[in-house]
């Protein structure tokens, strides 16, 4: 079983060494790299991230320390061994995007010639592309894309090798924020999926981004922060060998919209499993909400089946058994936050109550605000509240529908470590979303699109 740390290093330094002066690009750094996650390296110019980057990626020798990348010695290895591991093991991103590219063969020759590289180990060029949707621009020179899709076509050139680990040194420095924002949803999908990412960057929305951030400042570590766990410790808690809790399968709503017909959800086959984590992910319209509301019994499908336990469905499901939480909330508005939360407890004679929803109140932020009513506090802490009522129930199946569409970033960062630990206690979370960052808190990430569900939604 490989290691939950795709690199380590001890006491790691780089000296270079010129005629006029020496440089300690980086000195006594330790760290411990995640894998499957993406690590933001952050710091000022000149503080050492490109230096470090070098070094894991094999392409630079560390004047002394330990560097261990993958498995692999990099301090002691040979200057062929590390072009092998580089050739197979991880792919380096340069910061100019076009130095990544040799400037008279397309995008698809790229491709081609990393796939000859890689022999049996490459991965479907044609799958890759269209991962990172540059499908259409195989047959363009680098010069012909956008800055954004050549940094997509540099990372597809990794991937296709079968690299394991990628390597990016300032991958956003030249893009908008669109194309930022594209760049960053396709890294952390594909490190939700398995893959390990290191970004050099001072970008903060690269920081937002990262699940690891690792501070440099004049060669040394200011700080090193690991905010989610790695894959292979939440595997141990919750995994694909979890019994299986609902299916849906040929699932089809469509709506009337004057003379057209819409078809919300179109043909979704689904398999939930007990204690995961779930990330819908889509735009706006695209179908996210129905779903949620006919696995919640709240619609009836216009044809297929939901079944529990290979059990089909009633028109609604037990109320013990699905919290919902909507868009619009819910939230009585007569009741202070602390009863909206407590109420089904109550109503249900759930014992330690107090103590439950005590806990709950402190994690999501809300301890100081008990006692106020939904129209004293901000939407932002009424959706937590009503994420706190929904899980308080410990239901067999959350559903939350845009729960952090009002959230700033600690308090979004609030609500997925609840979610998380929800499905450690045995709760399966379906989340609807069209935040790209929260796949990074999920065991699974399904896309839908008009209505469909991406080819591995119904994979159990």
């Amino acid at each position: 079983m490989p290691s939950e740390w795709a690199a380590r290093c001890h006491n790691l330094e780089k000296v270079y060494r010129t005629a006029t002066a020496t440089v300690h690009a980086l000195k006594g750094v330790t760290l411990e790299l995640p894998r499957s996650r993406m690590t933001a390296v952050a710091g000022p110019s000149g503080s050492g991230k490109s230096s470090l980057l070098r070094l894991l990626a094999g392409l630079d020798r560390p004047t002394s320390g330990t560097l261990e990348v993958d498995g692999v010695q990099l301090h002691r290895a040979t200057g062929r061994a590390r072009r092998a591991f580089r050739q197979r093991r991880v792919g380096y991103v340069f910061q100019r995007p076009s130095d990544n590219f040799i400037p008279h063969l397309t995008v698809g020759q790229h491709l081609a010639m990393a796939a000859r590289s890689a022999g049996e180990g490459a991965h479907p060029m044609e799958e890759v592309a269209e991962q990172l949707g540059i499908g259409g621009r195989l047959d363009h020179l680098p010069s012909a894309l956008s800055g954004g899709e050549q940094q997509r076509a540099a990372v597809a050139q990794a991937l296709v090798r079968g690299a394991d680990i990628i390597v990016a040194d300032e991958p956003t420095a030249d893009l908008d924020t669109t194309s930022t924002e594209i760049l960053l949803a396709r890294l952390s999908t594909l490190a939700s999926e398995g893959l390990t990412i290191i970004l050099a960057t001072h970008d903060a929305s690269v920081r937002r981004a990262a699940d690891h951030v690792v501070e440099l400042d004049h060669g040394s570590v200011v700080s090193a922060t690991r905010r989610h766990a790695p894959t292979s410790a939440r595997a141990s808690v919750r995994g694909a060998a979890a019994p299986l809790l609902v299916t849906a399968t040929g699932l089809v709503r469509s709506f009337a919209r004057g003379p057209e017909t819409v078809h919300a959800v179109d043909h979704a086959d689904l398999a939930l499993r007990e204690g995961e984590v779930v990330a819908l992910v889509g735009r706006s319209g695209s179908g996210k909400t129905t779903l949620l509301d006919l696995l919640g019994g709240w619609e009836r499908p216009d044809a297929g089946t939901i079944t529990w336990h290979g059990q089909e469905a009633a028109r609604e499901p037990a109320w013990e058994d699905v919290s919902i939480v909507p868009q619009q909330l819910g939230l009585i508005e007569e009741f202070s936050l602390r009863r909206n939360v407590e109420y089904p407890l109550r109503l249900a004679g759930v014992p330690g109550a107090d103590r439950r929803v005590d806990g709950l109140f402190e994690k999501l932020r809300l301890a100081h605000l008990g006692d106020r009513f939904p129209g004293e506090v901000s939407v932002g802490e009424q959706q937590r509240a009503a994420l706190a009522r929904a899980v308080a129930r410990r239901p067999r199946l959350l559903l939350a529908d845009e729960p952090t569409g009002h959230q700033d970033r600690e308090s979004a960062r609030a609500v997925a470590v609840v979610l998380s630990e929800a499905a450690s206690e045995g709760t399966c979370c379906l989340v609807a979303t069209h935040e790209e960052h929260l796949s990074a808190f999920a065991d699974r990430v399904i896309r839908m699109a008009d209505g469909r569900l991406s080819a591995d939604g119904g994979r159990p």
